[in-house]
């Protein structure tokens, strides 16, 4: 029996238990489906969201402390994964003039060449929910905003 048709037909204590349950599920999905099209460029999901938010930065630098309040997963690693991808001459670190405590890391020509390499892929991480509408996808949005807030008051 698939999961879908497992949580449609599971007995939970209640409502809020079955939407609690469907979107650990709809993680767990979603975060297989990323892994598995981001192993074709031989890349985490949180490499590569290190490497978008070094994008987004670009052409100022970051650091770890900067990364990890931007990072999905709070829990990661930061200055292991930017080992790797420095290993892997996608990312720089270099010493900040003003503090010498703070590495500045920015992303190198080839970081930027795969990111842009990319496009094509990232339409695809969107196709993950295509099958919605608009406003749908407002919805959606307005509905995690608002349970992620129950939990910062």
């Amino acid at each position: 029996m698939r999961i879908e048709e497992e949580l449609k037909n599971a007995r939970f204590r209640n409502l809020q238990h079955r939407v609690m349950s469907n979107i650990l599920y709809t993680h767990s999905n979603i975060a297989s489906r990323l892994q598995r099209m981001l192993s074709a460029y031989n890349l985490t999901i949180q490499q590569y969201n290190i490497l978008q938010i070094l994008y987004r930065q670009h052409p100022e630098p970051a650091c770890n402390c900067t990364i990890r309040q931007q990072m999905l997963d709070a829990n990661s690693d930061v200055t292991r994964i930017v080992d790797r991808l420095k290993k892997e001459e996608l990312v720089v670190r270099k010493n900040c003039h003003a503090d010498r405590r703070k590495v500045n890391i920015t992303l190198t020509q080839k970081g930027m060449d795969l990111l842009k390499s990319m496009t094509g892929l990232q339409q695809k991480m969107d196709s993950i929910v295509g099958n919605l509408t608009d406003d749908e996808l407002q919805e959606l949005c307005r509905l995690l905003d608002k349970v992620r807030s129950q939990g910062e008051s």
